[in-house]
């Protein structure tokens, strides 16, 4: 029953801890700048949270709903301006043999049913639509967000002004000895500074960078290209290319010079920043493989929704600290014997 309360608030809880445990760094130095005033330091924690983090990705989510309603014409005018692919996406010396390939292809019953122009812009539109339809979804429910916002806002203050007092007293209270319920309790915290300083803080990072060059470079539709980069980029080893490598083809057919520009920031500013930020981020405080979040932020995503970025990696590190624990004191290898460890 208990759980089935807390269920309505699972949300905003699984988020204001996760948001709580990497920026309590900030708390921590707001809490020794203000002593014995534990109240005022959680209330300005969380006034920082939400300007810096909740308001704007409110506004950039905002934008990219806007956005998305011009990608498909904007795209189509890259593919295939005046509704020839070719002139879209090859330079002049080789449309004639796309031409020619056409029409041989043409011929056989295999590919004369499939039309790759078509292909193409159907899934643009497709996506186009779904994103559109997400904004028009919360634009109806704007008053359940609004009340999602302030529990997480409330929920934050607590984690910040109590969460110290409650981790105490669950290492405590949970059947099982005190070092094992930290290291799992380790673990989760190290996943979660993982996926949202490692992965999240990261692409969001690469994001606004690549968002930045496609300004400069001209690239209409730069704000939701940015965004899709920084998506991307959470994706193992095709990472941000994934997006900028296009844009830069489809920029390089009508200006080589930007286009040049396009590849050359997506590589060595977008694409390279990986390598930099994440040890700067997270260093080798996470233990868990990088395939391993990515896994856990796709299919939680895909279980749960929006929080299932969180929960993935939360339920996978948990599995692996369980295994640990298990394989350090109660495996064949370390005797068959439980260890026992005294609690504190």
């Amino acid at each position: 029953q208990l759980l089935l309360i807390l269920s309505l608030f699972s949300d905003a809880i699984i988020w204001s801890s996760s948001l709580a445990l990497v920026c309590f760094p900030i708390h921590k130095f707001l809490q020794a700048r203000l002593p014995s005033r534990d109240g005022a330091a959680a209330a300005l924690s969380t006034l920082a949270v939400l300007l810096l983090v909740l308001v704007p990705t409110l506004f950039v989510l905002g934008v990219v709903v806007r956005q998305s309603a011009e990608l498909y014409p904007t795209v189509r005018g890259w593919v295939a301006p005046d509704g020839d692919l070719a002139a879209g996406l090859l330079p002049e010396f080789l449309r004639g043999y796309w031409h020619r390939l056409s029409e041989f292809a043409g011929q056989s019953s295999l590919f004369a049913q499939f039309d790759l122009q078509e292909f193409m812009l159907g899934n643009i539109n497709a996506a186009s639509a779904r994103i559109a339809n997400f904004g028009a979804v919360m634009a109806r429910n704007i008053l359940f967000g609004l009340v999602n916002l302030l529990l997480i806002l409330v929920t934050l203050f607590f984690c910040f002004r109590d969460g110290e007092r409650f981790l105490h007293w669950l290492f405590d209270t949970v059947p099982m000895p005190v070092a094992q319920a930290q290291s799992i309790a380790l673990r989760i915290y190290q996943t979660v500074t993982a996926v949202i300083r490692g992965a999240l803080l990261t692409a969001v990072i690469q994001g606004l960078l690549a968002m930045i060059g496609y300004q400069i470079a001209g690239v209409p539709l730069a704000v939701f290209f940015g965004v899709m980069t920084g998506i991307a980029a959470m994706i193992p080893v095709v990472g941000a290319g994934l997006v900028w490598a296009p844009i830069g083809i489809f920029i390089f057919m009508k200006s080589p010079a930007w286009g040049i520009f396009v590849f050359a920031w997506g590589f060595f500013l977008v694409s390279l920043a990986d390598n930099v930020l994440k040890p700067v981020l997270i260093g080798s405080r996470a233990r868990m493989p990088i395939l391993l979040i990515f896994c856990g932020i796709i299919g939680g995503a895909n279980v749960y929704g929006v929080t299932g970025l969180m929960i993935g990696p939360i339920v996978i590190a948990s599995l692996l600290a369980f295994v640990s624990i298990y394989r350090e004191h109660y495996s064949p290898e370390s005797g068959g014997r439980v260890v026992d460890t005294e609690r504190t």
